[in-house]
């Protein structure tokens, strides 16, 4: 056949061409972003960690009603937050982002503790507290 060029040829000048590498550069960035967004919520940590509501209801001492609620709750205390954390292993920080790029974190803990701990250094905050 005249004027026919191979798929192979074509997706191999497809694959080495910077303007398509960068296009999958960004693609596979929108995805992670994406595929990060879906730990966001109560119930979607409860499911990556394999738990059902009745699971953590009993390692909680609640109700299964009462994890339903929580998970659908638009506004927490943070110890309701911290005590659902904990009963899935593990443990609730709180992050402080500033503008400057600066950001302390500060365990549930440092906020009960009668001296409020100065909040543990990130990444590239001081080691002194804001």
């Amino acid at each position: 056949m005249t004027g026919h060029r191979s798929w192979t040829a074509e997706r191999a000048a497809r694959l080495t061409n910077p303007d398509t590498a960068q296009r999958a550069a960004e693609a596979r960035a929108a995805l992670e972003r994406e595929e990060q967004g879906y730990w966001h919520t109560l119930t979607q940590l409860r499911r990556a960690r394999q738990l059902t509501q009745a699971q953590l209801a009993k390692a909680l001492g609640v109700s299964q009603a009462q994890v339903s609620r929580v998970e659908n709750q638009t506004d927490l205390y943070l110890s309701t937050l911290r005590g659902y954390v904990q009963a899935m292993g593990g443990e609730l920080e709180l992050r402080a982002v500033f503008p400057d790029g600066k950001a302390a974190s500060i365990t549930i803990a440092e906020l009960s503790s009668p001296e409020g701990a100065a909040p543990r250094a990130s990444g590239s905050v001081p080691e002194r507290t804001c």
